[in-house]
């Protein structure tokens, strides 16, 4: 393989040097710069729709955290409320039961006094 003489290395320096001065031409031509300005504004645009998406879900996600917060509060109203109902039931159970007691007491009080009236003689 022969090494390149000086003069084709001049040549293909120059159709470098040409490439790149028509390449740059061609894409500083006003089409091409409509078009980077047309990305530039789709792009801008897209990150402000991203922007207030971004914004609609962070306050979708406090307003979910709220509701949360609130369903835990109501569950924790029925509970308490339940439990009040609950304990009441209980304490009104609790008297019915004493005065059934008492009732059943008085009685066997009653009873007993009939039984030792009617065994002691008349004085």
């Amino acid at each position: 393989m022969a090494a390149f003489t000086p003069d084709q290395w001049l040549i293909l320096a120059l159709a470098f040097v040409l490439g790149l001065i028509l390449g740059m031409a061609l894409l500083a031509s006003p089409k091409w710069k409509a078009r980077y300005r047309e990305e530039v504004q789709r792009r801008e645009s897209l990150e402000a729709e991203n922007q207030q998406l971004r914004r609609d879900a962070a306050e979708m996600e406090s307003l979910r955290h709220a509701a949360a917060r609130d369903e835990l509060r109501v569950r924790d109203e029925r509970d308490r409320d339940s439990v009040r109902e609950t304990a009441a039931q209980d304490e009104i159970r609790r008297r019915d039961e004493s005065e059934r007691v008492s009732l059943r007491t008085a009685a066997a009080e009653d009873e007993a006094r009939r039984r030792d009236a009617d065994e002691l003689p008349p004085l």
